[in-house]
């Protein structure tokens, strides 16, 4: 049976929930109407109530800091922090700056369907630090000095940072950032690919960059690299595919999967174990649809398996717009770069293919003049050190 133009377009928006005005999205709204018997929850042991704690949405957890010294001092308790990290991870967030200087910005959080003010690590302050690589609720920044000399790694929500040492030749243009961190022993390194056949990583373990091998041929252009079954996959143009770095054995290889064409790539993401890509259909040089490719690792192509409502996409496209995306885990986020408060900022969930509008970021009209210019996805965790 043929489907009317009419049934088409009500199956893609039944795929779109309107989230703007700060609800919870549908698969978390949860019951505000439980009663709780403050005879029984006042005597809980401490440990107990530090499990429950642990378990909070992180905003709530912050802010029930205020209740007594006890619970603020729960970030640097050792008994805390162990429950906490028996918890499965959060949903990501979502770090998004307004400024040039990278000094100002807002943190979207995909389970309250809410922005939040979290004000930045300390970083010095006569240099600019750009987004470059997170990894187990760690963000890596470098700073641009007639070169990539400065790398700095911190937890947004903890406030610690370090700066790296110099690398061993830093290079003047970036390829490529990843990062990854050890679940048990919460050690981190960060690979670094650049300009002059600069490959070196380093390790937090031993304090110490070291080069890697050569990354193959091929013409790169800044982005970030994301981890999938223990590789770190970055994207490269002259040859259109991807190259792979082997975290464990420490090797490059390249994966011929051109892209289809007037396809404009923006964003790698995994997700359960699977490579996708996020990107725009273009036709005379403009993007006309916003559409969701998986690569099919036995045929080496990428195949579309969504895209983007048409009812929505035109209308979050209006007046040619170019858009950006960040991605982690299975959710991306896409947004107009630049663009005013009043531009629609956009949630796409691979696993469930449901699409949500985004209430307007919390930030007063002054600090938003510029609109959302970068952003980093991260995974946020109390317990990563650095």
């Amino acid at each position: 049976m043929m489907l009317t133009r009419a049934r088409v377009k009500a199956l893609e928006m039944a795929r779109v929930e309107n989230c703007e005005h700060g609800q919870p999205p549908k698969a978390y709204s949860a019951n505000k109407h439980v009663k709780m018997d403050p005879s029984l929850w006042s005597a809980l042991p401490e440990h107990l109530v530090e499990r429950v704690l642990a378990r909070l949405p992180l905003s709530s957890f912050f802010r029930f800091r205020s209740v007594c010294k006890t619970w603020n001092n729960l970030m640097h308790s050792t008994t805390f922090l162990q429950a906490y990290s028996e918890v499965p991870s959060q949903e990501p967030w979502f770090l998004m700056f307004t400024d040039d200087d990278y000094r100002d910005g807002s943190t979207y959080d995909p389970t309250l369907n809410k922005w939040h003010h979290i004000p930045l690590p300390s970083l010095p302050c006569d240099e600019v630090f750009f987004p470059a690589a997170a990894a187990g609720g760690l963000v890596c920044l470098g700073c641009y000095d007639d070169g990539w000399k400065r790398f700095v790694v911190c937890n947004p929500l903890t406030k610690k940072w370090r700066e790296l040492p110099p690398m061993l030749n830093p290079p003047f243009c970036l390829y490529t950032v990843g990062m990854v961190v050890d679940k048990e022993t919460k050690a981190f390194k960060v690979l670094v690919a650049g300009t002059c056949e600069i490959y070196e990583i380093y390790e937090s373990s031993t304090n110490c960059w070291k080069k890697t091998c050569i990354l193959p041929a091929g013409f790169y252009r800044w982005h970030h690299s994301i981890l999938c079954n223990g590789f770190l996959y970055s994207r490269r143009f002259q040859f259109d595919g991807l190259v792979a770095y082997d975290i464990r054995e420490g090797v490059w290889s390249q994966i011929q999967a051109p892209m289809p064409h007037s396809f404009d790539y923006h964003v790698l993401v995994e997700c359960q174990g699977r490579l996708y890509t996020v990107g725009g259909l273009l036709k005379n040089e403009m993007t006309k649809r916003i559409c969701i490719l998986e690569l099919h690792t036995s045929k080496l192509e990428w195949v579309e398996v969504d895209r983007m409502p048409s009812m929505l996409c035109d209308e979050f496209l209006k007046d040619g717009a170019s858009f950006s995306c960040t991605g982690y885990s299975d959710l991306v986020l896409i947004y107009i770069t630049g663009g005013l408060r009043d531009r629609m900022v956009l949630l796409y969930e691979l696993s469930t293919r449901i699409w949500r509008r985004l209430p307007r970021c919390s930030l007063p009209d002054h600090r938003m003049k510029d609109g959302l210019l970068d952003g980093i996805s991260f995974e946020p965790r109390l317990d990563a050190t650095v």
